[in-house]
């Protein structure tokens, strides 16, 4: 039986200018809704300029321009926009950053993915307003919403926690990976050249805060390491500067290794998948994340991943990857050491590898999203 086409209303109001995780999720997830059914996405105007899926299925409205200011954009987003929906001949709204982005009125069938409280384990990641917004605000129109999708057990765990929110009453819906861009045997010369990458190299591709995605500790981490090591392979780290930024910089240059630590700042996506083939090694140092797509992207690229043993991580890496204690800088530089130490662990955790990833997929997690659209009951 073929399944209806659905007219479905997506917000882009928490693009972050295609530079964060959430905007690509919302890309991805995009793509796949749009092979078979019509998508209307709202977003800023610059960011409909950059927006890289494009097709007969994808339409754009066009977000005023005064909602670039983060408090504007909260209001408008929970007071005006379900008037505007609710006359709209939209079927359903699909809001993939419901711990940014919510309705205070649900006008239509609504799934509302929800990705992390990294807030709750990271201090000082956000100012009081914003804390009261995520403390108050974002719980009291969650429990509102008729469909909640979490992207991993942990963050069911904490919505459990912090919000109260029955887990039963939470759709677990893993993230997925691109297929047809991240997988082995990309040659990574050009992408070398490009940025000067001239020795091997231990890869971690996230954007530069500070303390949430502890770069510090890591560069503490391979300053320790035996110099056979560091003459070996150089500390690499893709992504734009964000909060706390300069500490990270200034922390890497005052090191008595900042001549190994390369700084590519943000990475264009044509470029991302040679960078991982071209890696020894991904290090996922993060306090805490809500899935961690580097870690699958990683794996599908056959490259052995060592990460936090904290919040998403040892879920989502399952028996491929080996773990340490983020807080813990010598902790880290031994579980390093150790697997580039060892040619048998990197090959096995390559092998397991392929098989976790297995349970990830784009394709599956929208699919997900439509059958919850087909079962939906008001």
């Amino acid at each position: 039986m073929k399944t209806k086409q659905y007219n479905i209303f997506v917000s882009g109001l928490a693009y972050d200018a295609g530079k964060s995780g959430i905007a690509d999720y919302t890309n991805n997830v995009v793509r796949e809704l749009s092979k078979n059914h019509k998508v209307s996405i709202l977003l800023l105007p610059e960011d409909v300029k950059i927006f890289p899926i494009k097709n007969a299925n994808i339409s754009f409205v066009i977000a005023p321009a005064y909602l670039r200011k983060a408090f504007k954009s909260m209001f408008w987003h929970l007071f005006f926009l379900p008037f505007r929906i609710m006359k709209s001949d939209y079927d359903c709204i699909f809001l993939p950053a419901g711990n940014r982005r919510l309705l205070s009125f649900y006008p239509k069938p609504t799934v509302v993915t929800f990705h992390d409280l990294s807030q709750f384990h990271i201090n000082n990641k956000y100012d009081d307003f914003r804390m009261f917004y995520i403390k108050k605000v974002i719980p009291f129109f969650l429990k509102k919403a008729p469909i909640v999708m979490a992207i991993s057990k942990n963050t069911i765990k904490d919505m459990n926690i912090h919000y109260k929110m029955n887990p039963a009453q939470i759709v677990l819906n893993y993230n997925g990976y691109d297929k047809n861009r991240f997988f082995s045997g990309q040659d990574p010369t050009d992408v070398r050249n490009e940025y000067g990458l001239k020795k091997d190299y231990f890869l971690y591709i996230a954007r530069i805060e500070h303390p949430g995605k502890n770069h510090i500790n890591l560069i503490k981490a391979y300053s320790s390491l035996p110099e056979d090591i560091k003459n070996k392979y150089d500390l690499v780290f893709a992504g734009s500067d964000w909060n706390g930024a300069e500490q990270v910089h200034s922390f890497a240059k005052q090191s008595n290794v900042t001549e190994n630590i390369k700084f590519l700042g943000f990475v264009p996506d044509a470029d991302i998948p040679k960078l991982y083939c071209g890696a020894s090694l991904y290090v996922f140092p993060s306090f805490y994340e809500g899935f961690g797509i580097p870690l699958v992207e990683a794996m599908a690229s056959l490259v052995p991943v060592v990460c936090s043993d904290t919040s998403s991580l040892p879920e989502i890496g399952g028996e491929a990857v080996v773990t340490f204690d983020p807080s813990d800088p010598t902790n880290i530089a031994l579980t390093i050491q150790r697997v580039v130490s060892d040619n048998y662990l990197r090959s096995d955790m390559i092998t397991k590898g392929l098989d976790e990833i297995k349970k990830y997929s784009w394709k599956k997690h929208a699919e997900t999203i439509i059958d919850l659209f087909n079962n939906y009951e008001k």
